[in-house]
């Protein structure tokens, strides 16, 4: 276990010295949720707001969804171009595992936009929204740390995403199909108990995006069970690493019949 915590801890190393990158990721961090709060401002000023659901908390809904997406890094580009460049034959040497060399680095970086998001950005939506959401900030810290955990899960996707471009030649490609799947059913735009009533909510509310981003944040309005969600983030993260470990298992077969 330490060789991977050591590869954590240089990730964690690199990207707290790149200033300029955390910043840069701060700052858009706050324009986007700046402009998702602004847009359901005008929503229920016009009168088409969600009965139940304050203004107030429907920006710090929004304010923690799109904190999600921030919080990990873009390891899905690095394994493109691993694959592309040839690279990833030169990691295979290595008495560790790539698939999980990789993720221990993500999970660094990770820890560092931890720190930032958790503390700046909590500060950012408290200043912007004039308070706690009105049913406490327990509620927060939950939700806090099932962002953790979706996280993590949202970087396993971007690694079986940087491995398709063994198929694909651009894991962009993929990523992108995958990114519209968590628009559409992870609650991203709109609580899940807002979505229309033709679509199987109680379906979407088990599958693994609901449980990245939808879920801990419908905390903030009174919705859902912290244990349930973070049960069903175990089970969805121990499935997608198995399903992962199996597809790179596939991965290298393919490395080894083209000479890699």
């Amino acid at each position: 276990m330490m060789k991977y915590f050591h590869f954590a801890r240089m990730a964690f190393a690199d990207y707290s010295n790149n200033r300029l990158r955390m910043t840069t990721r701060f700052v858009v961090y706050m324009m986007l949720a700046w402009v998702m709060i602004g847009m359901w401002r005008v929503i229920y000023a016009t009168g088409h707001g969600p009965v139940g659901i304050s203004l107030h908390d429907m920006g710090w809904y929004n304010g923690i969804v799109q904190m999600m997406f921030f919080l990990s890094p873009r390891l899905f580009v690095v394994i493109d171009e691993d694959v592309r460049s040839g690279n990833i034959a030169y990691f295979l040497n290595r008495p560790i595992p790539y698939l999980w060399m990789r993720l221990s680095e993500g999970i660094g970086s990770l820890c560092v936009h931890l720190i930032v998001f958790f503390t700046l950005g909590i500060a950012f939506l408290y200043l912007y929204l004039g308070g706690w959401p009105s049913i406490g900030v327990v509620p927060v810290f939950a939700a806090l740390i099932l962002l953790i955990g979706g996280s993590v899960i949202h970087l396993l996707f971007q690694i079986c995403c940087g491995l398709g471009t063994f198929w694909t030649d651009d894991a962009a490609f993929i990523y992108n199909g995958y990114m519209k799947i968590m628009l559409l059913l992870g609650g991203v735009y709109l609580p899940i108990s807002l979505y229309p009533s033709f679509m199987p909510t109680k379906l979407i509310e088990l599958l693994p995006f609901s449980s990245m981003v939808g879920a801990p944040s419908a905390l903030l309005i009174g919705v859902g069970n912290f244990w349930e969600i973070l049960g069903l983030q175990i089970v969805w993260g121990a499935t997608i690493m198995m399903l992962l470990h199996r597809f790179y298992v596939v991965c290298l077969r393919k490395v080894e019949v083209h000479g890699g």
